[in-house]
C-alpha cells in the first residue's frame, strides 16, 4: 500500500517499539500501515521470530509474529526473544483479533476496537490463571501484572479527546487498508447467539447451519464505523465458551477476551489493542477477522503518531534476569543467557544524610523489584517525574512528611495510597549497616543496590527486599538528587 522499501540497513539499536502479534494475517495488516519498510537485520541464533522492520511516522517499528505453527510459542516467549535481538526496545504494542464481551451499555460488536486500559484496582490486563475459584462461585485475583507504559496512558488520553472532537485518524487508515480484499469489511451480517447455544457443525467455518431463531435481537448501528472501547481484556486457557465469557464480564468487567498468557506484561511494558472478530463462544467464524486486524491495526497506527514526541526519552526496557518468573513462563526451550555486569552500572552514589532508623520503603505492588532496580540505577531521569509528581501530591496531605519518618506518617501515606486506588505500601524499616551475605537470582542487584546505599533491613530475610519489590522511597530520593525534584 503506502509504505516504500528503504534500500539502506539500520542498525539494531535504531528500533525503539516493538510490535506482536499472533497470527500472520495480524501481521499483514501492521505491514500494510508502515509508512516504511526496512532491510531485514539478523537476529539471535535462538530467535524464532518472524520480522518485519519499518517506520511509522518517526518511529522506527520491530514487528514480530509468533513463528506459524508452533504451538508451544507464546507472547512471553516472542517478547523475550524480540528484546535479546532488538536491545534498544523501550516499549511495545500487542495488535491483533480478539473476542468481545457482549454488554449491555458498551454493545461491543465485530470490527468494533478494544484497548486495555488500568482501573483502580489492576493494569488493564487480567490473567484469568492468576486467581483462584471462590466456594460460592465467584473469581479472586491472586496475581498483579504490570500497567502500560505511561508514555501511551498519555496517549490513550489524547487520543480519546480527538475522538470526541470527530478527528479519528484511524478510519481513514481502515478506509485505505479496506482497498485490499483481505481486510475489507465482511458483507455478512454481525450475529450475536444466545449463550448456551452451541455451533451447528463443528467443522464448518460459518454459521449457516445454525437456528437464527436463537440470536440475539440488537439494534442497527446508524454507523457501520468500528466503535473504540477502553476497558480490561482478560487472558483464558481458550476464548470459545460463552458461560465463561459472561461470567468474566459479570465478575471482572471484561470487554474483550483472549486465548493465552499475558504473564509477558510484567517483563514487556505495553498497550493491548484487539479488534473484535467474534464473540468468544463456539461460534468463532473467520469472516470477520481481516477486518478486525486491520481495524486493530490503524487504531494502533493513531496511537503511535499521538505519542511521537515522547519516545526519545524513554529507556530500552530492562532484560529480565536467567531464573526470572519471566523465563520460566516463558518456558523457552533453549534459554536466552541475559545478564546484566555490576560493571554497567553507574558508580555508588553519595551515602545519605539520613539516620539507618529513619528511612522507610515502598511496597510497588505493580512492578518487580528485578524490573524496577536496574531502571532506577542506571537510569534516574526515567524515575524523577513519576516521583517528583507523587511527592507534590503527599507535601499538599502532610506537610512534615519528610521529617516524620515514622509509622505515623506511613499511616498517613498509606492512606493516601488507598484513597487514589494506587498500590504503594509503606513501611519503616532501618537501612542495612553491614553488607548481608545475598542469595539467589537477585544478588547481583542487591549488592549493588547495597553499593548505592539504598540497602534495607526487613524483619526476616535481607534477600526478601529485592522479592517482593520493597524499595526504600527516601533513600530512593536520595539517589535521584533531592534538590532537582
Amino acid at each position: 500500500m503506502r509504505a516504500s522499501l528503504i534500500s539502506k540497513t539500520l542498525s539494531h539499536d535504531d528500533y525503539k517499539i516493538g510490535w506482536i502479534c499472533a497470527l500472520p494475517l495480524e501481521m499483514a495488516a501492521a505491514q500494510a500501515l508502515l509508512d516504511e519498510i526496512h532491510e531485514d537485520l539478523p537476529v539471535q541464533p535462538n530467535d524464532y521470530n518472524a520480522y518485519t522492520l519499518g517506520a511509522i511516522g518517526k518511529h522506527n517499528i520491530v514487528i514480530a509474529c509468533l513463528p506459524s505453527g508452533d504451538c508451544g510459542s507464546t507472547f512471553t516467549t516472542v517478547s523475550m526473544h524480540l528484546m535479546s535481538s532488538f536491545r534498544s526496545i523501550q516499549f511495545g504494542l500487542v495488535v491483533g483479533i480478539g473476542g468481545g464481551v457482549p454488554r449491555e451499555k458498551e454493545d461491543i460488536r465485530r470490527g468494533d476496537i478494544v484497548v486495555s486500559k488500568p482501573t483502580g484496582t489492576h493494569g488493564g490486563v487480567i490473567q484469568y490463571n492468576f486467581g483462584k475459584a471462590l466456594s460460592g462461585g465467584g473469581f479472586q485475583r491472586t496475581g498483579m501484572l504490570n500497567r502500560p507504559p505511561q508514555i501511551f496512558l498519555t496517549a490513550l488520553s489524547k487520543l480519546q479527546t480527538h475522538h470526541l472532537m470527530g478527528r479519528k485518524l484511524f478510519l481513514d487508515f481502515l478506509s485505505e487498508m479496506e482497498q485490499l480484499s483481505s481486510f475489507t469489511r465482511p458483507r455478512r451480517s454481525d450475529q450475536l447467539y444466545l449463550s448456551g447455544y452451541d455451533h451447528v457443525g463443528s467443522k464448518s467455518t460459518n454459521c449457516d447451519a445454525c437456528d437464527a431463531i436463537n440470536t440475539v435481537v440488537r439494534p442497527p448501528r446508524d454507523c457501520q464505523d468500528p466503535v473504540v472501547h477502553y476497558g480490561t481484556i482478560v487472558f483464558v486457557n481458550q476464548a470459545n465458551d460463552s458461560w465463561l465469557r459472561d461470567r468474566l464480564g459479570s465478575e471482572l468487567d471484561a470487554y474483550c477476551v483472549e486465548s493465552g498468557e499475558a504473564g509477558f506484561m510484567n517483563n514487556f511494558p505495553c498497550v493491548i489493542i484487539r479488534g473484535i472478530g467474534d464473540y468468544a463462544d463456539s461460534h468463532k467464524t473467520t469472516d470477520w477477522q481481516g477486518y478486525a486486524a486491520a481495524a486493530a491495526a490503524a487504531y494502533a497506527k493513531e496511537l503511535l503518531l499521538a505519542s511521537v514526541t515522547h519516545v526519545e526519552q524513554t529507556q530500552p526496557v530492562p532484560k529480565p534476569l536467567p531464573g526470572s518468573e519471566a523465563a520460566t513462563m516463558a518456558q523457552v526451550k533453549e534459554p536466552l543467557q541475559i545478564t546484566v555486569s555490576p560493571e554497567a552500572i553507574a558508580a555508588p552514589a553519595p551515602a545519605a544524610s539520613f539516620t539507618y532508623d529513619e528511612l522507610s520503603g515502598v511496597y510497588l505492588g505493580t512492578i518487580r523489584g528485578s524490573e524496577i532496580i536496574p531502571r532506577l540505577i542506571r537510569n534516574p531521569d526515567h524515575w524523577r517525574n513519576e516521583i517528583g509528581a507523587l511527592i507534590a501530591q503527599l507535601v499538599e496531605i502532610h506537610p512534615e512528611w519528610w521529617i516524620e519518618r515514622t509509622e505515623e506518617a506511613a499511616r498517613v501515606m498509606n492512606e493516601f495510597f488507598a484513597r487514589c486506588r494506587l498500590t504503594y505500601r509503606v513501611n519503616v524499616y532501618p537501612r542495612l549497616s553491614e553488607r548481608p551475605i545475598y542469595h539467589g537470582s537477585n544478588r547481583e542487584y542487591l549488592s549493588i543496590l547495597f553499593d548505592h546505599n539504598l540497602g534495607w533491613q526487613t524483619k526476616s530475610d535481607p534477600n526478601i527486599g529485592l522479592n517482593i519489590g520493597i524499595l526504600n522511597i527516601w533513600s530512593m530520593l536520595e539517589f535521584l538528587d533531592r534538590q532537582s525534584l
